[in-house]
């Protein structure tokens, strides 16, 4: 090797070593449990005394466990695995806002809710309206009233689900065709679950009448949901098909 290759060669500098930082390894997954307790929160702040009822998906504690943890200061937080929020002044009980986990409501848009009963229905019967728009904020909660005094029709909702109260059968879980496949109905559900616990009805359950659209939804649902959601046992047609069907538990995603 010349003198003038070795020079060459010498000033080639060496690959660096790269700079590693030691970090501690990748949890573990979760296993998936079909456990959902519910924890009560106190809400401080300036305004009037405010709790939050919140359900968790985890083995925390048993499924269907109340757990008070008012005594502690949530800060706003709320339990790792928390599925929905809903939120609710302490001197009357009004909700405040219901608040349904990312990972549910990830693709569907804002809503707000209204809350209906059937006083014409011979069995007691109530109602979670979704609606879109400005007349309230996301997550609000409000009576038929409220909505015709917004001007706002109960026809303009983008989703509701109706339920009989005492035994938590789902009659019917509707969403706008051009809401559909957004998690809507998912969402509008897990709100409604929130909704009967905070007053004290029994938990939202289907009876396997289900559309093709309803056990699509089904196969697809939390493991927290899945076991009070029966297998299908009769095939119903879409809403869409037959609009003079009632009574059924259609599902429609």
């Amino acid at each position: 090797m010349s003198m003038t290759a070795a020079a060459t060669h010498a000033a080639i500098p060496a690959p660096a070593t790269p700079r590693l930082r030691a970090v501690p390894p990748l949890p573990v997954p979760a296993a998936e449990t079909t456990a959902l307790w519910w924890a009560r929160l106190l809400r401080r702040g300036p305004g009037p005394l405010e709790y939050s009822l919140v359900a968790v998906n985890s083995d925390r504690f048993p499924d269907g466990t109340p757990v008070d943890m008012t005594a502690v200061d949530a800060r706003g937080r709320r339990p790792a695995g928390w599925q929905v929020d809903v939120r609710h002044r302490a001197a009357d009980g009004r909700v405040v806002r219901i608040d349904v986990a990312e990972e549910i409501a990830d693709r569907c848009p804002p809503m707000w809710f209204a809350e209906v009963h059937h006083a014409s229905s011979p069995v007691p019967c109530t109602s979670l309206l979704a609606f879109r728009g400005t007349a309230f904020r996301p997550g609000a909660l409000v009576g038929l009233h409220e909505v015709a005094a917004a001007g706002v029709a109960p026809t303009d909702r983008i989703a509701e689900v109706r339920w009989w109260t005492r035994s938590g059968l789902v009659d019917t879980v509707t969403v706008e065709p051009v809401y559909r496949r957004r998690g809507v109905a998912r969402t509008l559900v897990t709100a409604a679950e929130g909704l009967r616990f905070l007053r004290g009805w029994a938990p939202l359950r289907s009876d396997g009448r289900l559309t093709d659209a309803g056990a699509d939804w089904l196969e697809q649902a939390h493991p927290a949901w899945r076991l009070r959601l029966a297998e299908r046992s009769e095939v119903l047609p879409d809403a869409d098909a037959e609009e003079e069907l009632t009574g059924v538990a259609r599902l429609l995603r």
